[in-house]
């Protein structure tokens, strides 16, 4: 074989690969509602310089606040608000108990794609700018203070050795 046969055969197969992930795609938007944000609300995410992190299944994204992260399913159609919640039309509130019963830990919201893409988008800014807010119940850690030292001082035992 020839190197322009086999530089044409990789074109084909790269071509074909991302033909059958656009093909996957479209059949997910059909199943999996919302999963046509998913790559919207990364971007979004990405451009307020919020964190992202693979996960498993997700998305972790989390802005530096302890206890406050949210979770975008790979998948799509499941943005779990995890140690806050936002007051908005496309967000679902959910309980403690309820939370626990599902065992979503410290979920206390998600988005609902059964609404409008703008209402959903205008949910998910929201709860970027949460995101980011630090906790007012958390107590604020200041400069660490010096530990008073229970030892004697080394220069003070050589003293007293000498005399």
């Amino acid at each position: 074989m020839s190197n322009t046969n086999t530089a044409e055969m990789i074109t084909k197969l790269k071509a074909a690969g991302e033909k059958a992930e656009t093909a996957k795609a479209i059949r997910r938007e059909r199943v999996v509602k919302g999963s046509h944000l998913t790559t919207t609300l990364l971007d979004q995410a990405k451009a307020a310089g919020v964190l992202a992190e693979e996960k498993s299944g997700f998305v972790k994204l989390s802005a530096g606040v302890k206890g406050k992260n949210l979770y975008i399913a790979k998948k799509g159609g499941r943005v779990d608000l995890s140690g806050f919640t936002v007051e908005a039309a496309a967000v679902r509130q959910v309980s403690e108990t309820e939370a626990k019963e599902k065992h979503l830990g410290k979920v206390r919201g998600q988005l609902d794609f059964e609404q409008a893409d703008e209402a959903v988008l205008a949910a998910f800014t929201a709860a970027v700018g949460e995101l980011k807010t630090p906790n007012p119940d958390a107590p604020v850690k200041g400069p660490r203070a010096k530990k008073l030292s229970t030892k004697p001082d080394a220069e003070a035992t050589q003293e007293g050795a000498e005399a």
